[in-house]
């Protein structure tokens, strides 16, 4: 360690790496490589900071095939409604003296009476605005709804929308019942059974969502939660608690964020950017892992040669033969959809051509003057294959891995795209499959199904133009005069 790290061999690397940062610097196509390939950097690091949605755990944030929200710069577009998710702060709108209530972002009303019996109407009402003139197509409605405590009343609840009009929709309704409850609710608009509440018996002949919002009604429209109280006959005492819990209204918008929204309503560009990272950890360590395998089977077979050479090359021509991409789909169905397997398989097929230029370069220079005198020295066969041979084949190692990279992000995409990706993380191939699968092309989504496209091809320019400049440089063939 020593000698490795010694004064002179520091100077020597040093002007080694500033030679070829040098040389790196002015070449323009490896350059603007590197731009790109910092770019995609900056989105992997910083994923967590540009968006904040994790599609590992996708949730919807606006309407299906919601356009990119720059659209709305275009006329047409120009009122499409954006997501509103409305957590309402209830006003007390009538109530009793029987009932005590506890108002605010929950709703929690306490009934008790005695006497004579009768029934007790109470409401709650919260507001929000609507400002577009385009309908939106849906919108969903959850709380969590809580009934306990109960002696001889029977309770019932109705959720109401009121228009600017002053027309009032029911869109959830519980029936007088004596029953202790516990119950979440998830209503959509569009619902079977929301839709048959309201005297409608075929969902596909109207959605509610454009029957509240059409004309198109903007202005100030009104939740009203009512709830009513009926004490059993000949009762002493009647009692019930009741709770209406983490209310939210929730109106998916028509565009969304940079590039719009998928088939379910979720961050395309979150998927974009953690894609980047995916990409590039399996293309690098692909590339890495079968650099690394060429390097040792080319400096072995060339330098050791006889039938070890001949018995490494015959493999290396028989895997030539076989067809790369059937043979990956075959082995990720067997081993299953993992990405770390993604990477061994890929790296497995990686490796060959690279292992037939090392054993011609060592083949050479296993007959030069400073190898023959180690041999005469009493170097031993490991020593001088990493001390001699080694140092002489890294700039075309470090060639070749950089031009490999393209080939695994590729192979990755191509198995995702197919279907044999690791379902448990986001890649631009498995968003390319989602896309074709889910009808993006029919539904004319672009900002879908380009994007990962469009990143799969800069990424792989990027590092073919930085091997395009790597070679050039320590390639004295192909090496230019300045």
């Amino acid at each position: 360690m020593a000698t490795l790290f010694s004064k002179e061999r520091r100077t020597i690397y040093s002007r080694k790496i500033k030679g070829f940062w040098e040389e790196f610097s002015h070449n323009k196509i490896g350059f603007f490589g590197l731009l790109l390939l910092l770019m995609f950097i900056v989105m992997a690091v910083f994923a967590p900071w540009l968006t904040p949605y994790d599609p590992i755990t996708p949730s919807r944030v606006a309407d299906g095939f919601a356009q990119p929200g720059w659209m709305t710069i275009f006329p047409q577009y120009s009122d499409y409604p954006r997501t509103m998710e409305i957590f309402p702060l209830w006003e007390i709108g009538n109530g009793s003296d029987f009932v005590e209530i506890y108002p605010g972002k929950d709703v929690e009303c306490s009934f008790y009476m005695t006497g004579e019996t009768k029934m007790v109407d109470i409401s709650f009402t919260t507001s929000f605005n609507y400002s577009y003139s385009v309908p939106p197509n849906r919108f969903a409605v959850t709380f969590d709804w809580v009934a306990k405590n109960l002696t001889d009343v029977r309770y019932s609840s109705k959720l109401f929308l009121v228009n600017p009009n002053g027309t009032s929709t029911r869109i959830w309704k519980e029936p007088y019942t004596n029953l202790p409850r516990s119950l979440s609710v998830i209503a959509e608009s569009t619902d079977y059974w929301l839709l048959k509440s309201i005297g409608y018996s075929d969902p596909k002949a109207i959605n509610l969502a454009n029957l509240i919002f059409s004309n198109p009604i903007i202005g100030e429209y009104s939740l009203v939660f009512q709830v009513s109280f009926r004490p059993e006959e000949d009762t002493r005492m009647a009692r019930a608690e009741i709770s209406l819990l983490d209310f939210k209204f929730f109106i998916p918008g028509l565009v969304h964020g940079i590039l719009g929204t998928d088939f379910a309503g979720s961050d395309v560009f979150s998927q974009l950017i953690y894609g980047t990272r995916v990409s590039l950890i399996i293309g690098l360590m692909a590339a890495a892992i079968g650099t690394s395998i060429g390097v040792l089977v080319g400096i072995v077979a060339g330098y050791v040669g006889g039938a070890v050479d001949e018995t490494l090359m015959r493999i290396v021509d028989i895997l030539l033969c076989l067809p790369g991409l059937p043979l990956l789909l075959t082995l990720v169905k067997l081993f299953g959809k993992n990405v770390f397997y993604v990477i061994i398989f890929i790296a497995l097929f990686g490796w060959l051509g690279l292992a037939r230029t090392i054993r011609s370069q060592i083949l050479s220079i296993r007959e030069a003057a400073f190898v023959e005198c180690a041999v005469a020295s009493g170097a031993s066969r490991p020593y001088i294959m990493r001390k001699h041979l080694l140092p002489n084949i890294i700039p075309i190692a470090l060639a070749s891995l950089v031009l490999s990279v393209p080939g695994g992000i590729l192979a990755e995409a191509s198995l995702s795209f197919l279907g044999f990706g690791d379902p448990r993380v986001p890649t631009w191939g498995k968003m390319l499959n989602y896309a074709f699968g889910h009808g993006a092309f029919e539904n004319f989504a672009w900002w879908w199904a380009i994007p990962p496209g469009i990143a799969i091809t800069l990424v792989c320019l990027a590092f073919v133009f930085m091997g395009f400049a790597i070679d050039e440089i320590v390639n004295p063939r192909l090496r230019r005069r300045r």
